[in-house]
């Protein structure tokens, strides 16, 4: 590697720096596999793009519940000062669950043929993650 060559890298890696990232937005081309058209200037796939799972087609665990097995629907509560409106009566507990861990699950739709996204590009330019649909 020559001088020049040297010197154009170092050039390079010092522009890099002072601005190490990019908002980049984009328009999915196709889906397989995922192939985004960034500023309708170059296509970017495979390990190039990042996708969170909100963005990924699929079913997704999202949280557990767990609680008491067989535990009480409702808390009893007394009543006072003489008034009916205040009898004693009975509160549906919220927290109450009938299984020790129940799983939830959500499905994402992934992204579509026509999607706008906003992208952020890494300093290097090798990796560009996608933030969301504009």
């Amino acid at each position: 590697m020559g001088l020049l060559e040297t010197m154009k890298q170092v050039a390079q890696a010092t522009s890099d720096a002072g601005m190490p990232t990019a908002f980049l937005f984009g328009s999915v081309t196709k889906t397989s596999p995922l192939t985004i058209r960034v500023d309708n200037r170059f296509d970017i796939s495979g390990d190039a793009i990042v996708v969170m799972k909100e963005f990924q087609a699929g079913f997704y665990p999202t949280h557990y519940h767990t609680g008491v097995k067989g535990s009480p629907s409702t808390e009893e509560k007394s009543g006072g000062s003489g008034d009916a409106s205040f009898a004693a009566h009975s509160h549906t507990l919220k927290g109450n669950y009938q299984t020790n861990t129940d799983a939830k699950s959500e499905y994402y739709y992934g992204l579509a043929v026509g999607d706008k996204v906003v992208l952020l590009r890494n300093a290097g330019g090798q990796a560009f993650l996608v933030l969301g649909r504009v």
